[in-house]
């Protein structure tokens, strides 16, 4: 949340008691966990997916923002263009079975699962415990339960981001199953191909555009009322 819109929140209840207890401007603030964390959103955002789509927007047009109307759609056009080329280039060129950003990550994980030990307790469900080792710093030492069956580790990542934790990891290597069976579709590197595949055509210019199939109404705005 923002300071924003937590400043709107509590706007009149300040307004109303300036002393009024913290406790009660926390309680009055507070938004469903479904609405703005991974963890309760029934799996719709993955961790490198960007839930900020104002943010994202303001990186396109970063600096261009004044521009009129026309040249402003003109540049969202070819920008778009030119991200699609770009992608479909690299989803072409991509060897790995993920893309290169999920790969490099995949490869992060893996590496720090080597060090976790597993315990076995039921192989037939999939269920299994995961100790972190112990940090110089007297920190880890954790332990995670695995249910391998229903792709879940108690220490919520899985579920959240969909792509395998270390913890998971240590378990397909220690059953030396395939760590890559247990990512979904959507990281695959032919879900990335398929996204990048469309093509564009030049617009033309403007006097051989065909006639809109509509009217345009314009309705001036009475300030006074």
């Amino acid at each position: 949340m923002s300071s924003k819109s937590i400043a709107r929140s509590i706007s009149h209840l300040v307004a109303n008691d300036p002393n009024i207890p913290v406790s009660n401007v926390i309680q009055e603030v507070q938004i469903d966990l479904d609405k703005w964390t991974l963890s309760d959103d029934g799996g719709h955002r993955h961790g490198i997916m960007t839930t900020n789509i104002s943010e994202a927007l303001k990186s396109v047009l970063k600096k261009v923002r004044v521009l009129p109307l026309k040249p402003l759609v003109e540049l969202i056009f070819n920008k778009l263009v030119r991200y699609f080329n770009q992608h479909h280039e690299e989803s072409q060129n991509c060897v790995h079975p993920f893309p290169t950003r999920v790969f490099d990550k995949f490869l992060r994980i893996e590496l720090k699962s080597r060090d976790h030990k597993v315990t076995t307790f039921n192989p037939r469900e999939g269920i299994y415990m995961v100790k972190s080792p112990i940090r110089i710093d007297g920190t880890g030492n954790n332990v995670y339960t695995l249910r391998m069956n229903n792709k879940s580790c108690s220490c919520g990542k899985w579920q959240a981001y969909t792509l395998s934790c270390s913890h998971a990891l240590a378990v397909c290597r220690e059953n030396d199953t395939r760590a890559d069976t247990y990512v979904p579709d959507i990281y695959s590197r032919e879900t990335y191909r398929r996204t990048y595949q469309s093509n564009f055509h030049s617009v033309g210019h403007e006097n051989f555009w065909r006639d809109a199939l509509y009217n345009l109404t314009f309705h001036l705005l009475n300030m006074n009322n």
